[in-house]
């Protein structure tokens, strides 16, 4: 019985997180394109995930998710202002 305990706790350490972190960042940059906030909060999860293992691979997905996240950020200040610039063509009533 201790020896399944043990197996499933080594089990869990050995979560690979690197590819689920490289997908999320290419997701992210896609989405920064089509919908900021969505690619904002996939980039931060990839960032997160990135950081949980020292590989190469974790490397490269880390550099994803940073591009995503500036590309996300800059997406939603441009969108703030082009919503802010339309919402003052309005006539007040």
């Amino acid at each position: 019985m201790t020896k399944k305990i043990i197996k499933k706790v080594v089990d869990k350490e050995k979560i690979n997180y690197e590819i689920p972190a490289y997908i999320l960042g290419i997701v992210s940059i896609v989405l920064a394109f089509i919908s900021p906030f969505a690619g904002l909060a996939l980039s931060i999860i990839g960032l997160v995930q990135s950081d949980k293992q020292k590989t190469l691979m974790s490397k490269k997905a880390k550099r994803l998710n940073i591009v995503g996240l500036i590309i996300s950020g800059i997406m939603v200040i441009v969108l703030i202002i082009f919503s802010a610039g339309t919402m003052s063509n309005f006539p007040a009533y």
